[in-house]
């Protein structure tokens, strides 16, 4: 069964981010340099619990800081509804404006260079995260079945995806483990829509600034692992995918969604989860390591 766009327009209640509740974890590791990198003694002196008290203002927790004359390294905690470019406009307008105040400069100065480097870590890996993704059909005992219920697709990374992905005077990797189940976890998803939805997310690609790595259905719940731009918020992305799914369900498998019983596709609640090719644990020993450095 099939509707057209007027009758969708009166089955369909789009999802919003403010009415949504996320379960997350987002790190973030990054790093700037001074201005053509000339030695700022005071950036020394920036210790992580006036960063964390300045950051806290805007909803960031920094979870561990170091720096030299040169250099600074963050690593921070962020709300899903929050960019990494946003967050990176802060701790460098913030930790530029002390600087300025502990040399008293009152006028506007170039103190840290204009780009940045940053990527996402967490918990788990990039392997761990899509091997769990690809294990997802023995997890949940699927395996066995002569035509499993699920579909598990992985998709590569091009050039221009690459291009798309960083801003202009950034460097960055930013990725995302995403969770989403179903409406009172109703059995909705086989392989033919698990299909039509992975098409239908990378058709908005380009226009919503992300890049879908690898997708794994379940009947009633999806994993996806993701690549974003830094002015992509991790809540935005999860609102998207919520509601290209879930008018791709109600135009094409209509069917299956009042077999369900389903008022709407997906539950009030998603999972997001930042990682990268390091873990947390990892970046804080780097920095650790490097601050020894820097001190000998």
């Amino acid at each position: 069964m099939e509707f057209h766009a007027d009758d969708l327009d009166m089955l369909i209640q789009p999802y919003r981010r403010d009415e949504m509740n996320f379960a997350y974890c987002c790190q973030v590791y990054f790093r700037w340099h001074t201005h053509c990198r000339r030695p700022c003694l005071s950036l020394a002196k920036l210790k992580e619990p006036l960063l964390d008290r300045i950051a806290r203002n805007f909803g960031i927790h920094i979870l561990k800081c170091t720096s030299d004359t040169t250099d600074l390294l963050v690593l921070a905690s962020l709300k899903p509804s929050e960019t990494i470019a946003g967050c990176a406009s802060k701790l460098k307008g913030q930790t530029s404006k002390w600087l300025r105040e502990s040399i008293s400069l009152h006028v506007p100065t170039n103190l840290l260079a204009r780009g940045y480097f940053a990527c996402t870590v967490g918990k788990s890996r990039r392997e761990a995260v899509e091997q769990y993704l690809a294990i997802q059909s023995e997890h949940h005992g699927y395996a066995a079945r002569s035509m499993p219920p699920v579909y598990v697709e992985r998709f590569d990374v091009t050039t221009e995806d690459e291009a798309r992905l960083n801003a202009k005077h950034a460097r960055t990797l930013i990725q995302f483990h995403f969770v989403l189940a179903t409406w009172k976890r109703r059995g909705v998803f086989g392989s033919q829509q698990g299909g039509a939805i992975a098409t239908a997310w990378r058709s908005l690609q380009a226009k919503k600034k992300f890049a879908l790595l690898k997708v794994s259905f379940l009947p009633d719940h999806v994993h996806l692992a993701v690549r974003a731009h830094p002015a992509a918020s991790p809540a935005d992305l999860a609102v998207i995918f919520m509601n290209v799914s879930q008018q791709v369900m109600f135009e094409h498998f209509c069917d299956v969604i009042i077999n369900a019983r389903l008022e709407r596709l997906w539950q009030l609640s998603a999972y997001i989860g930042s990682y990268g090719s390091l873990a947390t644990p990892q970046i804080r020993k780097y920095m650790q390591n490097w601050a020894n450095e820097s001190v000998e």
